[in-house]
């Protein structure tokens, strides 16, 4: 399969993910409970945390009378499904609709044209030690380990990407360019691959991709870092949600 044939699959398997029934557009709400039990809306009985990590949902009615989550435990209500959502020990209850309208609208992801030219060769630098100061949409600030910079360069100008790791250990960056805001959502995530030996890995910007938080309003998604954040315009992998009518 040739470059152009790879991207397309690519691109292809996204818009199965984000369209899905129970798919990242399908997130109506994420609620922060509290010990004591409250409505969430859309949702019938009454929700709390149980303190050990879980949520538990009790005065469901024909649904049973109580119902503890935990992990990646899921309940379905009627079309509604029920997920833990946990954020390094604050846990909040989200619950995903198929027919919310931004899911039955959802139509595609916008995406510029592939090009080899945007694959770019880099020279990775692990930084053992670091923290990078990451704040998510919703104003919430942590520290994570930083796994390292890559060093490369665009149309002549010389770049620094800082990275992290993903839960499953692969490396990962969000990233700001000249484009958002009129090309392309305000932010984008870019899977990075493992390094050779040598330190030098591939940043293809054609895989750059739309965080959740593009597809649902509920999601609390990492913003970029300082130095991730560039004026070079970068027209490479998804630009936008595309909803019809």
């Amino acid at each position: 399969m040739g470059f152009v044939q790879e991207w397309r699959s690519w691109h292809e398997s996204r818009e199965r993910y984000a369209g899905a029934e129970y798919g990242p557009a399908a997130l109506e709400s994420t609620n922060w409970l509290i010990t004591e039990p409250a409505a969430v809306e859309g949702v019938p009985g009454l929700w709390a945390l149980t303190g050990d990590g879980g949520i538990r949902g009790s005065d469901l009615g024909t649904a049973g009378n109580v119902v503890t989550l935990r992990g990646r435990e899921t309940l379905r209500l009627g079309r509604r499904e029920l997920r833990v959502f946990d954020r390094r020990g604050a846990v909040a209850l989200r619950v995903f609709n198929p027919r919310r309208a931004e899911r039955e609208r959802f139509s595609g992801i916008d995406a510029y044209p592939p090009r080899e030219g945007w694959r770019v060769r880099d020279d990775f630098e692990e930084t053992p030690g670091e923290t990078v100061t990451i704040t998510a949409v919703d104003g919430a600030v942590h520290e994570q380990p930083l796994a390292g910079r890559l060093r490369f360069a665009l149309d002549g100008i010389p770049l620094t990407l800082s990275a992290t790791r993903t839960p499953q250990g692969e490396l990962t960056a969000v990233f700001a360019d000249g484009t958002n805001g009129t090309e392309t959502y305000r932010f984008r995530f870019l899977p990075i691959e493992h390094p050779d030996d040598d330190g030098t890995a591939i940043v293809d910007f054609n895989r750059a991709y739309l965080p959740p938080c593009a597809f649902s309003d509920q999601f609390v998604c990492p913003q970029p870092p300082a130095e991730n954040r560039y004026s070079l315009p970068i027209r490479a992998g998804e630009r936008a949600v595309v909803l019809g009518r």
